[in-house]
Parts: structure tokens; sequence; C-alpha cells
């Protein structure tokens, strides 16, 4: 076991480079108009800067734990990081759609070699009695990392082109990986099973499959049947395979499959905000980079407060209660966001942003304390795995489905074909946006009566009783 400071240092790495990662799945969305000018694409087209690397960790997130199980779990998170770095240069240097898009997908391979490795390696350097305090905390990281990225990047953009949104990684991942190397352990290698690369394989197609069918693709169906194909291959496998990249009997547990299913409903609404409030600040407001990126600071900020306050909680009052309330909180912000009309601004916009944080952090710490002790010890690190696959493939989805939502609204109320937010007059940009809005609404009611009615469920077994 290593030293508390150690321990704790370790901690901090982890957690900063997880912020980092996560960051970098959001901080593009405010430079979307600033990309497409310069690179001369659409905006519509700018998204797949933000979709690629989110679908590039969801297609190697497991693989990377199984590495990680196998290889050393510190051995793979410092590769990631080196690699995470290797990236973040490439995509800030890219003078073309393609190269950006090369460093994106390196990128999100590192990305996707610390995620797998975060929550297990906490695992192994913390004694029982404090893990709970380094989730908590680790947590806080993984929220500020969501909401902080529109935020962040408007603020370098007040200063520095776009390429600095990537290349700001360069000094803390460095940081980083010097600390990794001095302080994390040597890595052993734990077993001489096979890795399941026919399972990586058809998961990573599966993955991509359903990507290409949430674009505006003229087969769209086909990749759907070829999504559920390839699902029941990746099902297949995994159920014959003596180590599986997912062993489906974690499902089993029943709080365990329904907390991740509410919070897979939130990862994807999450993303609907990242991607339509960039837009709505500039193109409707007309409010320059660096007073959008102080609007979009607000939720970060609101955060560093809510969450621990909301661990507080958590560890003291009913965590079924706090979730539904933070739900309850969340479904009020979609449906204030959906009928926003550019009035009483910013006064509007911070009043949602407030209600988003708080909202977020009332479920989501809560529920990240349920899912990884739902499930056996020996079943944390697939628990850790599988809540951040659940989390990206959530946020892949939230980026594309809002895209595809809102630019085809665009073009059903300009009546003709629009891939592009710029030059679209006001009415047109708000009734779209009021739009996407509604359907991520419908997406957290639905979440929101999961929780109520398995409250329900639980309130009247205990009556029985």
């Amino acid at each position: 076991m290593q030293s508390a400071v150690k321990r704790w240092t370790m901690l901090a790495v982890i957690g900063l480079f997880f912020f980092m990662v996560i960051v970098d799945g959001s901080i593009v969305a405010i430079a979307i108009p600033d990309i497409a000018r310069d690179l001369a694409i659409t905006t519509g087209a700018t998204t797949l800067i933000i979709s690629s690397y989110l679908i590039t960790i969801c297609a190697s997130l497991l693989l990377f734990g199984q590495i990680g199980d196998q290889f050393g779990r510190s051995r793979v998170f410092k590769w990631g990081t080196l690699i995470f770095l290797v990236g973040s240069f490439l995509a800030g240097s890219g003078g073309s759609l393609s190269i950006v898009l090369l460093g994106r997908f390196v990128q999100g391979i590192g990305a996707s070699m610390t995620m797998a490795n975060s929550y297990a390696l906490v695992t192994d350097i913390f004694p029982p009695e404090q893990l709970g305090r380094a989730f908590g905390i680790e947590g806080i990281f993984i929220s500020l990392g969501a909401l902080a990225g529109p935020g962040l990047g408007g603020l370098i953009l007040v200063q520095l082109p776009w390429n600095y949104i990537f290349w700001i990684n360069l000094p803390l991942g460095l940081l980083c990986l010097i600390v990794e190397v001095a302080v994390f352990p040597k890595s052993q290698q734990r077993s001489s099973s096979k890795i399941d690369w026919l399972g990586a394989a058809s998961l990573a197609l599966a993955t991509s499959a359903l990507y290409l069918a949430t674009m505006q693709l003229r087969y769209w169906w086909v990749m759907i049947l070829l999504m559920v194909i390839l699902s029941y291959i990746f099902w297949r496998v995994e159920s014959k395979i003596a180590v599986p990249l997912l062993d489906f009997k974690i499902f089993r547990y029943q709080l365990f499959s329904q907390s991740l299913l509410v919070a897979f409903l939130s990862f994807i609404v999450a993303y609907f905000f990242t991607i339509l409030a960039p837009l709505y600040l500039q193109l409707v407001l007309q409010y320059s980079s660096g007073v959008t990126g102080l609007l979009l600071m607000v939720t970060p900020i609101v955060s560093l407060v809510a969450s621990p306050l909301a661990g507080y909680i958590s560890d003291r009052y009913d965590q079924r209660l706090e979730m539904t309330i933070g739900m309850a909180i969340l479904v009020v912000a979609q449906l204030s966001l959906a009928f926003a009309t550019a009035r009483f601004e910013p006064t509007y916009f911070i009043f949602n942003s407030v209600l988003i944080a708080v909202g977020t952090a009332l479920f989501g710490t809560p529920n990240n304390v349920i899912v990884m002790q739902a499930v056996p010890n020996k079943m944390r690190g697939l628990a850790g795995a599988t809540n951040s696959l659940v989390r990206e493939f959530g946020l892949v989805l939230g980026t594309t489905l809002s895209t595809l939502i809102f630019y085809r609204l665009l073009s059903l109320f300009s009546q003709r074909q629009v891939d592009t937010a710029l030059g679209i007059a006001r009415p047109v940009l708000l009734k779209a946006q009021r739009g996407t809005y509604l359907v991520a609404l419908l997406l957290l009611s639905v979440a929101l009566f999961i929780l109520i009615w398995h409250r329900k469920k639980e309130l009247t077994s205990d009556g029985d009783r």
C-alpha cells in the first residue's frame, strides 16, 4: 500500500487528467463558428471534431480496460497520457479538417487508455475505508470536466486562435506525465489470458454503425441493421469467452442497471446544452467569444459548490431521493431552455445554467456512488469501466442527436436544406433550438419517471415488510 502522500498525489493526477480528457469532449463546441470559418467548412461538419473523439473512446474503452487488467493499469495509464498529448498536438496543428480529425482520433485512443483504468487504479491504491471519499473527489473532477469545456474554450479564444483549445493540454499533460512516471507504482503483468480482440472489434464496429446511423445518411436503416447484427455478435462472443471485455452478469444487479440507465439518459441530454448553448449565445444573442466563455463558466463554477454539498447530502441522507430531486431540477431546466426567447438575457441564461449545475450535482453524485456500490468488490473495476463507457456513449448520442435534430429543424423552418447555423435568421434559430430541447425534455422525463416508479416500488416493498 502506498503512503498517504503518494495516494492523494496519484488521485490528484488521475482527477486532473480525467478532467482534461472530459473537457476535450466539449471544449470544441464554443469554437465551432471559428473553426468553420477558418477551415471553410459548415458548422454541421465541425461537430465531427467532437463526435470522432467520443466515438473513439466508446469503441476502445473496454478493450483498454482488459489490457490494463492483464499488463498493468499504471503502465497503460502512462502510455495513454503520452498518446493523448501527441493527439492534442496534431489536432491543434491541423490546417484541414482531416488533420484535425486524425489528431482527435489519436487523442481518443489516449483518453480511452486512461479512462478505462482510472476507477480501478483508485481502487488499487486506496484502502476500502477511504474509497468513498476518493471516488467522491474523482467525481468532482468528472462533473467539472463535463460542464467546463465550452466556458474554458471561450476564455482561451479571447486571446488565442482556436488551435490552443487543444494545445492547452500540452503543459498540463506533460506535468501529469512527469508525476505519473515519478509516483505511480510499477506495473506487473497480472494475467496471461488472451485479449478479446473479436469482442473489441465487434463492439467498435457496432458503435461506429450506430454513430453513422444518427448522421444524415440516405441509407441510415442499413447502419441500424448492421449495428443490431454486430451487437448480437458481441453478445455471443462475450457470453462464450473465458475472459470477456464485458461480463453481462453485472447487469443482473438491478440497482446497478437502473442507475446506469437513468445516467445514460442524462448523459445524452447533457450534450444538447453543450452543442446549443454556444450557438445561442454567439449567433442569437451576438455575444463575443469572451462573453460567451464567461457565461458558460457559470455552470462549472456553481458545481464547485454544488458537487461537494451534494456529496455531503449523499453521505447522510436518502441517495435515491436526492437523485430524484436532482433529475426533477434538470427537467425544469430543459423546459425553461426550450422556451427561451432571447429576452431578459443574460439573466435568463444564467438562471438555467445554475439549475443545470445544481440538478447535475444532486443527481450525478449519489448516482456514481450507487453504481460503484451496487456490485461486489471484485466487479468494481468492470463497474467503473462500464460507467465510463455508458457516459461516453451517451455523450456521442447527445452530440449526434442534438446536431441531427437541430439542423433538420433548421431545414424545415427555412424551407431549404441547411447544414450550417451561420447566416440563419434569429427566429428560425430559436424555433429549431426549442424543438431540440423539447426532445431532451422528453428523455429526461423518462428518466424521472423511472426514478419515481422504482422509489415508489421500493417504499411499497418496505411497507409490506
